[in-house]
């Protein structure tokens, strides 16, 4: 058995999954959990060199988990690379659903240049018309990652404007021969601590025209706990459209390293526990009380989401 798992709800979803405030189950029939505690087999696309990886040694990071992660050794120098999972279906602007990750940056060889701006990302995007290139160049400023949602993580601290930022960011269907001509994001300063692991969500609200990002801690029995401070949201009502069919972990290049000055915007490797998304919305509250159902996971992958 794959251990991408791709779990359809035909009913009513089981209590442990969000503690039952997601919409109802057949909302959810597109929902998507890919377990990272062993090798997911994502197809890695890019130019760039392998800098996906699956360590089974990295330790347990909350209750009930194993031992193993998906590592992404990020380096903004290198061609951009994606490690990517298809959705099964596409979604559009006048869709709700929630995506997200299990992630912790790891310590050791960490860099983030303050005089560099670039993102540690994971993405909704288009199999067809996402391209590689987010930034641009100094030669050319056009950008070619058309239909993407990115969870997006400037680890730099800046003098001139602050720092580190948690920004959802969204790029619209082409309406030019550049990415920036339909775009959207928003703009928090909040820190992700290297060593500390993270729940991150991000849901697509159709009705209000936003994308809003929130980051939870790992809290007793691995209940997650929003972090004071840890929310961000793109207002997307000047956004035309967009349409995304796969979820992906990217390591983008950044065109503009020249700035920095130790020649690279950001150095990270990143430990992916799992990456779920799901179509629906979270309930008016606005809050995840926990992820039991889908951290709690059992051998063949994730609990959370039932066929029965």
């Amino acid at each position: 058995m794959s251990q991408r798992r791709l779990t359809l709800v035909a009913s009513a979803l089981t209590a442990v999954f969000f503690l039952g405030i997601l919409a109802p189950s057949r909302a959810f029939a597109g929902a998507v959990v890919l377990d990272m505690r062993t090798d997911p087999h994502l197809d890695v696309q890019g130019a760039g060199p392998a800098c996906f990886a699956f360590d089974a040694a990295t330790a347990a990071k909350f209750p009930s988990d194993a031992r193993g992660s998906y590592v992404e050794q990020f380096d903004s120098t290198h061609p951009t690379t994606r490690a990517v999972a298809a959705l099964g279906a596409p979604y559009t602007e006048a869709d709700d659903f929630v995506f997200g990750a299990v992630l912790s940056i790891r310590p050791t060889g960490f860099e983030a240049d303050p005089f560099g701006f670039h993102p540690i990302t994971f993405s909704l995007i288009n199999s067809q018309t996402t391209g590689f290139n987010r930034t641009g160049n100094l030669s050319d400023f056009r950008s070619d990652t058309f239909d993407t949602l990115d969870v997006a993580y400037f680890p730099q601290v800046s003098p001139f404007f602050g720092g580190p930022f948690l920004s959802p960011t969204v790029f619209g269907s082409a309406v030019s021969d550049d990415a920036f001509a339909d775009f959207a994001f928003g703009s928090t300063a909040f820190e992700l601590l290297p060593g500390a692991t993270y729940v991150v969500t991000a849901e697509h609200h159709a009705a209000d025209r936003s994308l809003v990002v929130t980051v939870y801690g790992l809290g007793a029995g691995g209940r997650p706990i929003a972090i004071p401070g840890g929310q961000s949201a793109a207002d997307l009502s000047n956004l035309t459209a967009f349409r995304v069919d796969s979820i992906a972990i990217t390591a983008y290049e950044d065109g503009f390293n020249v700035f920095t000055q130790s020649g690279r915007s950001v150095r990270a490797d990143i430990d992916y526990d799992l990456l779920f998304f799901a179509p629906g919305s979270l309930s008016d509250a606005g809050s995840l009380p926990a992820l039991s159902g889908i951290l709690n996971r059992s051998g063949d992958g994730a609990r959370g989401l039932s066929s029965h």
